[in-house]
């Protein structure tokens, strides 16, 4: 038995240290958990521009993880860049498996041990291109990314991802069959794309204009009550609750879209979607460019989660966490900085 809480890791090398699976190393350790890195890629980056990336077979994706799985109790995953689509493929079969393992525990357990083999959390942080533009796979990153959207508990974008995401819900059906059969025989994606199509439009038809309300300095946490919170109002915001309520109707079970790349404003606003919830937060912009702020918000919510936190314990640690990190950021050279984890 592990004496911490062991989070699968799916993600790229980066040598600059900043981000990919240095990143999440760090984050999760940092948490309290422990990571297990399975490598997906190698980068060719510094701490501003990638200028390569180099997909690993997916057949020694496969290998890596199931070495792990054999052996070691996982309890949380944590997704970052695939490299390519098969890799994205390979990781779908693999939380597949990963979750028929768990439920056939379940069921030979007595019932009040059958919570202890709930399906571990998914976290997803879709990088669709890194900080500068550049791209982070060989293969069209919305498209590689379709069968992991239907087993994500929770997925991470930015503004520009969450829109690149949704948008292209269309183009999400014969991938997210694919999948889910190989995955976790997930049903009624036929259903969700329908109401992802129909849905979205009329969502962001919808949304009523309004003010903002912000908090100075810390935090900002609103709680919803049924419709649409204060920080959702107004055209861009409406349009982030459109393309979350659209990933959800994707499969993803919580979206937290967040709001570092809104720039205009001294203020970062999170927004969170679950099934049943709403809540918002807000944090005083920090100056300048960051190199792996994203992976260390999804690293730091899937090790939260793995030691036993509610969805909402665990963002609003992760995100504090986060900013701790980015506000105690260090230079290694000029460009974007590295956050102290």
């Amino acid at each position: 038995m592990s004496d911490r809480p062991c989070v699968l890791v799916f993600s790229g090398a980066d040598p600059s240290g900043g981000a990919g699976m240095a990143a999440d190393i760090q984050a999760i350790t940092a948490m309290g958990a422990h990571a297990l890195p399975v490598l997906t890629a190698i980068t060719v980056q510094d701490n501003n521009r990638v200028h390569a990336v180099l997909p690993l077979a997916p057949e020694i994706v496969l290998q890596q993880a199931r070495a792990l799985l054999a052996q070691v109790p996982v309890a949380a995953v944590k997704i970052g860049i695939p490299g390519s689509a098969e890799n994205a493929q390979a990781i779908a079969t693999l939380i597949g498996e990963l979750r028929a393992t768990h439920r056939a525990a379940a069921g030979a357990a007595p019932g009040w041990a059958q919570r202890l083999y709930s399906d571990p959390p998914v976290v997803l942080d879709p990088v669709l291109r890194s900080g500068h533009g550049d791209a982070l796979g060989r293969d069209d990153a919305v498209q590689a990314l379709a069968p992991l959207l239907p087993l994500a508990t929770l997925i991470t974008p930015n503004g520009p991802e969450a829109a690149a995401l949704a948008g292209n819900a269309a183009r999400y059906r014969a991938p997210l069959r694919a999948g889910a059969a190989a995955a976790s025989g997930i049903g009624a994606l036929a259903r969700s794309m329908a109401t992802a199509a129909a849905t979205t439009p009329a969502v962001a038809n919808a949304v009523a204009a309004g003010d903002v309300a912000l908090a100075d300095a810390a935090p900002m946490v609103a709680l919803a009550a049924p419709g649409v919170p204060p920080a959702w109002r107004g055209t861009a915001h409406g349009d982030a609750l459109a393309h979350a309520r659209a990933l959800r109707a994707l499969g993803c079970t919580h979206v937290l879209v967040t709001g570092g790349h809104d720039e205009g404003s001294d203020v970062v606003i999170n927004r969170w979607l679950g099934p049943d919830r709403q809540q918002n937060w807000s944090w005083p912009r920090l100056p300048g460019g960051f190199h792996g702020s994203g992976c260390t918000l999804a690293a730091a919510t899937a090790a939260l989660l793995a030691l036993g936190n509610t969805m909402a314990q665990a963002l609003t640690k992760a995100q504090g966490y986060t900013q701790r990190a980015l506000a105690a950021s260090y230079a290694i050279a000029p460009g974007q900085r590295i956050p102290q984890r």
